[in-house]
């Protein structure tokens, strides 16, 4: 339930909102005036969610805090509106990393939150410390688990570090530099809590030497996931070429 919620939700919403300001409300002087307060909200929102994971010791209270900094990001592609263009035909940078994004981040993040899932129905233990040694008790959940959490914290070559060049690019393109600045500032921040859990996985002595597997529907979509976090990294055009289409067949609201 906490991984549909931490995606499918997000991204409804989101897809709400840019049809309701890029259609509704895509007058080019309007345009301006929601882009600044939708630029505000992404830098607030980001700087929220990272700040307040940083002092988290439960792994799945860290993601939760770490899903709120993802949506800053989201919103800057979606602050980044597109220059000389409006209305429904506005089809940019901006727009379509936001979608990039979001797609991007629901295998990012199904993949983290799956193998969380079946590491914690192992151990009984949410904290980062029980993911202390992963490595050494299940080699196959701690790579694909370091691999979401690489995605998410923008490392390449995952579909994390391109959704995040794809936005703050646009948010440069679109005059909007310093919140392209305080995202990088944020990724930075991102990184300490980040790199934290996979010390952990990776460098800590484990405190149980057992070790375990997953069920293999539970290990089979992470796997699936993580897969995708890779190959729409590698080849994002696949995305961006999906999202281009999908805002440019929107109908103008009449």
């Amino acid at each position: 339930v906490v991984a549909f919620l931490s995606v499918a939700s997000k991204s409804a919403a989101f897809a709400v909102v840019m049809r309701v300001m890029y259609t509704a409300f895509g007058d080019a002087d309007l345009m301006q005036d929601w882009s600044g307060l939708f630029a505000i909200l992404a830098a607030v929102t980001m700087t929220l969610g990272n700040t307040l994971a940083l002092s988290q010791s439960n792994i799945k209270r860290l993601l939760g805090y770490s899903t709120i900094a993802q949506a800053g990001y989201i919103l800057v592609g979606l602050a980044s509106v597109p220059a000389n263009q409006v209305g429904a035909s506005a089809v940019g940078a901006g727009p379509q990393g936001a979608m990039y994004y979001l797609a991007g981040y629901a295998f990012t993040n199904l993949a983290v939150f799956f193998a969380i899932i079946a590491i914690t129905s192992r151990t009984n233990d949410d904290s980062i410390e029980g993911l202390n040694g992963l490595l050494k008790r299940s080699p196959l959940l701690a790579g694909l688990l370091v691999f979401g959490i690489l995605s998410l914290l923008g490392m390449p070559p995952t579909v994390g570090f391109m959704a995040k060049v794809v936005v703050f690019g646009a948010a440069v393109n679109a005059n909007l530099t310093w919140l392209a600045v305080v995202g990088v500032i944020n990724t930075v921040i991102a990184a300490y809590y980040y790199l934290r859990v996979i010390r952990a996985i990776v460098f800590e002595d484990p405190a149980n030497e057992s070790t375990f597997g997953a069920d293999k529907p539970l290990l089979a979509a992470t796997a699936i996931a993580a897969v995708g976090a890779g190959v729409f990294g590698i080849a994002p055009f696949l995305l961006l070429d999906l999202a281009d289409k999908a805002l440019t067949i929107v109908p103008a609201l009449s």
